[in-house]
């Protein structure tokens, strides 16, 4: 019996892994039809599907919120085909490289050290909310040039919007995430009109896109703002709950804690192997571009293409024991930046600024534990992962 699956329901948005299981069973590609969706959970489907780029078209989103609810689609080069994709994404690209990346160390090791400071001391603290989201929107805020308490500020908005859900609601649909978004906006239009009347405003990565001319092209007010706010929710959203999430499981697992303690090298291994288990992004969703088939779905044009990389880090046929956490596992090939023209320009970000947040604050406990009654994890679609999750530390 083909198993009931939809990506908005109430099961699938509260834990979809007993589910996934199911989906993976089935060996092929599951279609969803009141969705008009494909949802690929094996590994070498949305690999495939990945590396196909004439299969695949980005324009209509990537969110299933985006194109299966219609939900608005910021028109940045996330939501782009080629050769348009590999342009606008191109301006930013030397940013991201490891050099670059590793040029800007200094900075972030000293954003990391102000915001656990001020944690020092407490009992308890929400590793994710007060720690390494507040991090990560801090250093997303510099590159667009917006100050920190303002970009603090604006991701407080970005949760209303995407991760502040009550139990049934699917997709943007409250007032509250409705009024958020409103004003969310309205910061980020201020900000727009600062940077076109101060050359020196935006930050590196904004006066960069705000001074760009591609093929005769350059942004729009409108555009602008829709890099700004793409670029801070996809800046501080999925590195915090991977690092929340590693605080988490090495506390679950007291065996591997134990090693970490004792070696902090290993932490770059307990991030990845989060990412893998727990993987932030649940799903990103695509159109299919053409018809084609995929193991023995017959994929037509206009279908929505459901890239489910949670479910795809988990398939047994790709790695050994999937449902176990194992920080000594190798990674190599996992599936938690995507694959393909639309890998994560971010991962090598990530990585360093996770390893940054994690040596930080193991460099200034004896230990710690979890707080199990302060932990919330995200409730949606798109996004897998710890949103509240307090550690109480025992400071060296």
């Amino acid at each position: 019996m083909a198993v009931d699956y939809d990506p908005f329901s109430e099961e699938a948005m509260r834990d979809p892994h007993p589910i996934y299981r199911e989906l993976r069973a089935e060996g092929c590609p599951h279609f969803v039809e009141n969705r008009r969706a494909w949802a690929l959970t094996l590994y070498d489907d949305l690999k495939k599907a990945s590396l196909n780029a004439k299969w695949l078209d980005y324009n209509h989103g990537q969110t299933p919120a985006q194109l299966m609810l219609g939900e608005p689609t910021p028109h940045t080069f996330m939501t782009m085909n080629a050769p348009d994709h590999r342009k606008w994404r191109g301006l930013l690209e030397p940013f991201y490289a490891a050099a670059a990346v590793d040029r800007e160390v200094p900075r972030l090791k000293a954003i990391v050290d102000t915001e656990l400071e001020a944690l020092r001391g407490r009992e308890t603290f929400d590793a994710y909310h007060e720690f390494a989201n507040q991090v990560m929107c801090i250093n997303a805020g510099y590159n667009l040039g917006v100050p920190r308490a303002q970009a603090i500020h604006a991701r407080n908005l970005i949760d209303r919007m995407i991760l502040n859900r009550v139990p049934g609601q699917v997709g943007a649909s409250t007032p509250d995430s409705q009024q958020a978004a409103g004003e969310l906006m309205g910061l980020l239009a201020e900000h727009v009109q600062r940077m076109r009347a101060d050359p020196e405003a935006g930050g590196p990565h904004g006066r960069v896109l705000r001074d760009a001319e591609v093929d005769g092209k350059r942004l729009t007010d409108e555009d602008l703002l829709f890099y700004l706010f793409s670029l801070l929710v996809v800046g501080s959203e999925t590195t915090p709950m991977a690092v929340a999430g590693t605080f988490y499981y090495l506390a679950k697992h007291p065996g591997q804690k134990a090693k970490v303690l004792a070696d902090h090298g290993l932490l770059k291994d307990a991030f990845r192997e989060t990412c893998r288990y727990d993987q932030p992004t649940n799903m990103l969703a695509r159109r299919a571009a053409t018809d084609f088939e995929l193991n023995g779905a017959h994929v037509k044009q206009g279908d929505n293409l459901l890239f489910i990389y949670a479910s795809a880090n988990r398939d047994d046929r790709r790695f050994a024991d999937p449902d176990s956490y194992d920080i000594t596992r190798e990674n190599d090939g996992d599936l938690s930046f995507g694959i393909g023209s639309h890998f994560c320009l971010g991962a090598y970000l990530a990585q360093t600024a996770a390893s940054l947040m994690l040596n930080a604050v193991f460099d200034a406990v004896e230990d710690y534990e979890v707080v199990d009654e302060a932990c919330e994890r995200a409730y949606g679609e798109h996004l897998n992962g710890f949103i509240r999750m307090a550690i109480r530390p025992r400071w060296k």
